[in-house]
């Protein structure tokens, strides 16, 4: 009998600014996502709000929340000041269901530029809703119009990095996390100070895009052989804001 591949749960962006077609609804996801989970020994599914958030966290060994545009500023308790195109706000309420779900089924969560800033709105932290005019750094993080590179330093172990590893990603953001959420703990940064990612031992959350640069093939094994693994503990539902 052949081993089953831990199945992967890929959440899909939404289209609310007529991008592929005007006046039709799309759900989409740059086609890399799929290749590296399943490159790395995963059984990627596609995931979006027509399935119960419970149904999908028992389907799944594990949940990656794709990138997208901004988190509306409301899901952390603000009004908009500088948040551009935001991310429709269906999306974002059923995925904070998704990760209720997640842990009250013990799965494990990998969150991507916008999915790493849900997990840490969910949970009670701010963002930066944008780093040149609040965080103050004129230093470049790209934008949704393209990726620049960079590096970021590790503090801590996280999928396989080690600490003070400095590694090149690819960023495409003007957000980012700004009160850390209670539980989290910041594990690397950019070298202008902007948190570039997040773990509570449990959920790992990145402000790069791994599927454009050459991180994500550890990234992806590391987080899918921790899904093939034995389901973590249950942990409190509970967030603070959203």
């Amino acid at each position: 009998m052949k081993h089953k591949k831990p199945v992967i749960g890929i959440t899909l962006g939404y289209d609310n600014y007529d991008m592929i077609r005007a006046g039709i609804e799309y759900g989409y996801i740059r086609k890399e996502y799929g290749r590296e989970v399943s490159a790395a020994g995963g059984e990627p599914i596609f995931l979006d709000e027509n399935i119960n958030p419970q149904a999908a966290a028992q389907v799944c060994d594990g949940i990656i929340i794709s990138g997208g545009q901004d988190i509306e500023p409301i899901f952390y308790g603000q009004s908009a000041t500088f948040a551009k195109q935001t991310e429709p706000s269906e999306r974002t309420a059923w995925e904070q269901k998704l990760i209720t779900a997640c842990d009250q089924e013990g799965k494990r969560i990998l969150g991507i530029c916008y999915g790493h800033q849900l997990l840490n709105v969910h949970y009670g932290g701010t963002l930066y809703q944008d780093i040149k005019c609040e965080f103050g750094s004129d230093f470049d993080h790209g934008s949704s119009g393209g990726a620049v590179l960079h590096d970021v330093t590790f503090a801590d172990n996280f999928l396989g990095f080690v600490p003070e590893q400095t590694v090149q990603v690819a960023s495409r953001h003007h957000q980012a996390v700004r009160d850390i959420a209670p539980g989290f703990n910041v594990i690397a940064r950019a070298c202008d100070g902007v948190v570039e990612a997040i773990s509570n031992g449990q959920h790992f959350g990145i402000q790069w895009h791994s599927e454009s640069d050459g991180t994500a093939p550890q990234i992806y094994s590391m987080f899918i052989a921790l899904c093939g693994k034995n389901s973590i503990a249950s942990v409190s539902p509970t967030r603070i804001l959203g």
